[in-house]
């Protein structure tokens, strides 16, 4: 049916194209996607029958929901077309480092190994997609952040000196009976003070062991260490997940803002993540595509059926690992052409995988090239500016056509795996008559990619963090 139904659309697109001139100067129409443009739009109407749970022993489930969609209770219920591409959120890749030279002690943490922390920078991007978890006992249910770039998992707590706006009640440390903050003098205290160090606050009080985590833009986040309960999944449901001790950041000095969120879900490889923590050894998402659907979060592995379809590339590991998720990008290419790149160059380059970030930075030479094919096949097309020039200056007006052709862009990993990007991967869509290339300039490091949320859309993505491998597969939620 879904063949029969690309037909029809390139039938209308040839009938439509000898009336209006919409040449999109690509004869091979399977390096093509053939779409309507009206399709392209979020939809505005919550369908949360499209997507179902992944389900079966070992396994915890949680749904995952665009903030900005029509199915997001931040969002009040209402879509919006356009999440905005604030300034000061995203991390990215540096040569620095620093070293955690001790374990946190075995009452707070069931992993001893030490790992590598590059310093983070902060720029531009948006954390868009989230779930719900329970925090104490009795539970007090939060709104983090999906954010496979961050390490800490931390959310707003009462009292707070000065939090920004969010959907949920705070968090109220002293209606939990499992709670507990880390005293200043611990030696939990002085190990977590070396591997988030608290900008400047040398002294801190016998009851609590501060942090802050500061951002390019000038803001902040601050709060104090705690261990409570942390429910991802409730025990009526098959695959009940809660965990305690779980070390947590208890902000009560935001000056960031999260957008109606209580704060963030770190997941990457390092020893205080939720990942780590917890000792989960695979987890897989697929972020909803369209924004009228949720997704899905699942920590456990994947039954044998759904294997066969997960095609693996390694995460790199080396002799001091990385809290990312490093993996290998071997090429790109764009309407069936791979750009024209030396595969060693861009092998060379440093790549991660990032739920946290919006949109996939390139270094300026690739994405200069990856513009340069995408304007050829788009040509036909009225280009127009963005509104934010800083991150989109390839644009297109495409309110005169019913049905457009769009080239299909496609990732190669170590391993042959190939991603071949969804349409709303490959698209922002601020309105019909705006419609933007969903790639940017990496401006702080030209050696490194980061590979944002929009370009996973659709996709189940696969941490197997024990075999040390990335995989993608066919997602049920677009």
């Amino acid at each position: 049916m879904w063949i029969l139904f690309k037909v029809f659309l390139l039938f209308i697109w040839l009938l439509c194209s000898s009336n209006n001139g919409a040449y999109a100067n690509d004869n091979d129409f399977t390096h093509s996607h053939i779409v309507s443009v009206s399709d392209l739009l979020p939809p505005t109407v919550c369908n949360r029958t499209r997507t179902a749970l992944p389900q079966g022993p070992g396994k915890a489930s949680l749904e995952v929901v665009s903030k900005y969609g029509p199915c997001s209770r931040l969002n009040k219920g209402m879509s919006t077309h356009t999440p905005p591409l604030r300034k000061g959120r995203q991390r990215f890749h540096s040569e620095n480092s620093r070293r955690l030279q001790k374990a946190i002690p075995d009452n707070y943490l069931q992993k001893s190994k030490s790992f590598q922390f590059p310093a983070k920078i902060n720029n531009t991007a948006v954390d868009e997609y989230y779930i719900v978890v329970a925090i104490g006992e009795p539970k007090q249910y939060v709104s983090l952040l999906l954010d496979t770039g961050s390490d800490l998992t931390w959310t707003q707590c009462k009292p707070c000196i000065h939090c920004s706006q969010q959907r949920d009640p705070f968090f109220d440390p002293s209606k939990s009976k499992t709670f507990s903050k880390i005293p200043c003098n611990s030696a939990s205290c002085r190990i977590l003070r070396k591997l988030l160090p608290p900008n400047g606050q040398d002294n801190c009080s016998s009851e609590e062991c501060p942090y802050n985590i500061a951002y390019a833009d000038n803001s902040s986040d601050g709060g104090f260490w705690a261990a409570d309960r942390i429910t991802i999944q409730e025990a009526n449901r098959d695959g009940y997940f809660s965990w305690y001790p779980f070390l947590l950041g208890c902000t009560n000095n935001n000056t960031s803002d999260q957008n109606g969120a209580s704060g963030i879900m770190g997941l990457d490889r390092s020893p205080i993540s939720i990942i780590s923590q917890t000792n989960t050894s695979y987890f897989s998402y697929c972020l909803p595509s369209p924004y009228g659907s949720t997704g899905y979060i699942t920590f456990g592995r994947p039954d044998a059926v759904n294997s066969k379809f997960i095609k693996y590339t390694p995460i790199i590991t080396t002799p001091e690992q990385s809290e990312y998720y490093d993996i290998t990008i071997t090429g790109i290419s764009v309407g069936g052409e791979k750009l024209p790149f030396n595969s060693t160059y861009i092998t060379k380059l440093s790549a991660i995988i990032d739920s946290g970030n919006e949109i996939t930075r390139l270094p300026s030479p690739i994405y200069a090239a990856l513009r340069s094919a995408f304007r050829k096949r788009m040509m036909k097309y009225k280009k127009t500016k963005a509104d934010d020039e800083d991150d989109f200056d390839t644009c297109y007006d495409l309110s005169a056509y019913e049905t457009v052709v769009v080239p299909k862009i496609t990732f190669h990993f170590l391993g042959g795996v190939d991603l071949e990007l969804d349409v709303r991967g490959t698209l922002v869509v601020f309105s019909v008559s705006q419609v933007c290339l969903a790639f940017a300039i990496f401006p702080s490091d030209p050696k490194s990619i980061s590979l944002g949320n929009v370009q996973q859309r659709g996709y189940e993505v696969h941490y197997d963090v024990a075999g040390r491998r990335l995989g993608f597969g066919p997602g049920n939620c677009s």
